[in-house]
């Protein structure tokens, strides 16, 4: 069973995990129940070091990146690099995915060599090629150090690359994969692009106080480099190229100079030469005129809990006269664009943080086509499953996400579409009804009702479960006495938006939807939920902050209430010592309660030297163990329950991990992890 938090601006997820239903009698249950004598030793077995974590493929970008607009089989695509190291391609008038991914990541470019439709990216560090075609690599890796961004061109007839990053700037040969002059500079570069000059080719590469043109041959300046003063040192990260009055000149676009044009001829900088504040940026022609588009901050802008945009403003503008052409408005916060003909009508696509590609008609600024959606998006929260037979992951981004997805656990892939609720979810869980697998799932913030759908149809079962208005902080399904029951634990909101008295557990058959009983907490809310079976019968525990509380599911009663150290994460169920205990983290230290007889058991876990946010427990090697993992001092650690001894540690993919459950897989324990965009899975060996 398995409990997880979301961010302060929702309310408490709370998962009960996978439930089978069981038929019982009509014993009511007693507490406390006598301390049992049973002590399980340890069979060992437990590996000491475990693999590395992997990503599974949510089903899209996590963050588009970098985009690229071309060519391929006579249609216009776009390409796209997401934060989870894939690069795909869509067609631009359906922006429906083409082939499988090709893993790499971005900033990405898309040109010709030697007649073959070739993608430029990073793949393990270095400047990788593709053939659009086939998807495989040609040739191979190119030394272009850590850089941030890419551009192709052409040398003597032959097909070129810059590459600009930490390490300065690179220039190769394409159809050879050999550098052309020496490395360029050696400053960080954050922009690139190449030009002519008179017919000479410069590479202009832009860092935070300078934008210099270089000789790619000799790998030397070229003429007076464009210097900032040092009060408006600025991230450049685009340099676009193109040609006013009969003069060459690069837009590169600031956030607190407009637009910056600079006459490549006489080095003369027009500073505000576009007023505004400018970031991505492509060029285009529109009705015969060649116009400058970009995102631009206009304003204040409603963000989300990380600081990403809701939406963006595009502002199309005639470079050579300030006019601004159009502009319009997009969802997301838009990091990444570029531009495309299609057919006669030139469209602009965009890629963000909301895990979208978008593409829209330029002159219009209407959506051309569907936008084409990533994986969940914030940080990702889950609960296991099983659906025909095989273990499955539902997992949910938070924010507005109201679509927990399905993905098979064994090949990390996505199944079908997700289920779509009409409000934002706050609570969920999965069980098992009639022989189906469902999802129970509790909204609020739109609408509070609690919801259940068969997985494999997607359909609901039942009329939504209503009678609260506020927020559900845990949900379970199971049955007593051969009556399917659906339990959510709900916090109300009193006549003056107070929530804290209105606590309660309450209990509805199914699939009537008839409220059998409402179980007042008391004082304060109701906190976590958790399902567990005390001889047999379903028992609801709820874990406020500082107390749990252990409820009659069948018989509709409190049963009992005791005291808890002061909880600072999300509380795990285990089952050891042949009884169900209470994981609790206190800051660094981690307590165990024997939830039948509500005593703390005297083994609790050390070795944290910070605190644990996330738990989860299982079994490996026939061993109880329970995983812990602490952000703050950036540890992951395996413990063995029957002598709470630490074990192992397992490698942290990145700092910030949200949830942890354990699901077991042909034989094996695999510990899943919700991060930032991302599951991750670990493979802790044998379960038994």
């Amino acid at each position: 069973m398995f409990f997880r938090r979301l961010p302060p601006i929702l309310a408490v997820l709370v998962l009960a995990g996978s439930v089978p239903l069981a038929s019982a009698g009509s014993t009511v249950v007693s507490w406390p129940r006598a301390a049992t004598t049973c002590q399980e030793t340890s069979p060992g077995g437990v590996p000491a070091s475990f693999a590395a974590p992997v990503a599974m493929d949510m089903g899209g970008h996590s963050d588009v990146t970098s985009v690229a607009v071309g060519e391929l089989d006579g249609r216009l695509v776009a390409i796209s690099a997401g934060a989870e190291h894939t690069i795909r391609i869509w067609d631009m008038a359906t922006l429906k995915l083409i082939g499988d991914p090709i893993p790499g990541d971005g900033p990405v470019a898309y040109g010709t060599v030697d007649g073959r439709p070739v993608i430029l990216g990073r793949s393990h560090g270095a400047l990788q090629r593709w053939d659009a075609t086939t998807r495989l690599p040609v040739g191979g890796p190119l030394p272009a150090g850590r850089f941030r961004a890419v551009a192709f061109g052409e040398l003597d007839g032959r097909p070129i690359a810059a590459a600009a990053g930490t390490d300065g700037a690179h220039v190769f040969d394409l159809a050879t994969g050999r550098r052309i002059g020496p490395p360029i500079g050696t400053g960080i570069f954050s922009a690139v692009a190449l030009t002519r000059v008179h017919g000479v080719l410069l590479v202009l590469t832009g860092e935070g106080d300078a934008v210099v043109a270089w000789d790619p041959v000799s790998g030397k300046p070229v003429g007076k480099p464009l210097t900032l003063q040092s009060e408006f040192i600025q991230e450049i990260n685009t340099i676009g190229t193109t040609t006013i009055g009969g003069r060459p000149v690069a837009l590169i676009p600031t956030a607190d100079l407009g637009v910056i044009r600079w006459d490549l001829v006489t080095r003369e900088a027009t500073y505000h030469s576009l007023e505004g504040r400018f970031g991505p940026s492509s060029l285009a022609v529109l009705n015969g005129r060649t116009v400058f588009v970009s995102v631009e901050t206009v304003g204040s802008i409603a963000t989300d809990s990380f600081g990403s945009r809701l939406r963006s403003s595009i502002a199309v503008i005639d470079p050579a006269t300030g006019e601004r052409v159009s502009s319009f408005e997009i969802p997301g916060h838009v990091t990444s664009l570029a531009v495309g003909d299609l057919g006669d009508r030139p469209v602009i696509v965009t890629g963000g943080r909301d895990n979208a590609v978008r593409a829209y008609d330029l002159a219009t600024g209407r959506e051309s086509a569907f936008p084409a959606t990533g994986g969940p998006n914030g940080d990702i929260y889950e609960v296991n499953g099983e659906l025909r037979g095989r273990p499955i992951v539902v997992a949910q981004g938070n924010g507005d996400d109201r679509s927990p997805g399905v993905w098979d656990l064994g090949s990390g892939r996505p199944l079908n579409a997700p289920v779509r609720l009409p409000g934002r979810i706050t609570s969920f869980a999965t069980g098992e009804y009639g022989g189906r697998a469902v999802l129970v799932a509790g909204i609020a913030f739109g609408d509070s009702s609690i919801r259940v759908f068969d997985l494999a149809s997607r359909m609901p079962i039942s009329e939504p479960l209503v009678g609260y208005d506020g927020s559900v902080n845990g949900v379970a399904l199971t049955e007593a006495d051969r009556r399917a029951l659906v339990v959510g634990a709900v916090d109300e909101d009193d006549a003056a938006g107070d929530s804290s008295s209105r606590g309660a557990v309450r209990i509805w058959d199914f699939p009537s939807g008839v409220l059998l009983h409402d179980l007042a907490v008391g004082n304060g809310p109701v906190g976590q939920l958790a399902l567990i079976r005390l001889v047999g019968r379903p028992v609801a525990v709820t874990f406020s902050a500082t107390r749990a509380r252990l409820w009659d599911v069948g018989a509709g009663k409190r049963m009992a209430s005791f005291r808890i150290a002061k909880r600072s994460a999300p509380v795990e169920i285990a089952l050891f010592d042949c009884t169900t205990v209470a994981i609790v983290a206190t800051g660094r230290t981690v307590k165990l309660y024997d939830l039948a007889t509500g005593k703390q058991v005297e083994r609790p876990l050390l070795g944290h030297s910070q605190q644990v946010n996330s738990i989860a427990s299982g079994r490996v090697a026939g061993v109880p163990i329970a995983v812990t993992d602490s952000p703050q001092d950036r540890s992951m650690r395996v413990w063995d329950l029957t002598t709470s001894q630490q074990v192992g540690t397992l490698q942290r993919p990145s700092r910030y991990l949200g949830s942890l459950s354990i699901s077991y897989l042909d034989g094996r324990a695999v510990l899943v992890g919700g991060g930032r965009e991302v599951l991750w899975t670990w493979d802790l060996g044998p379960a038994a």
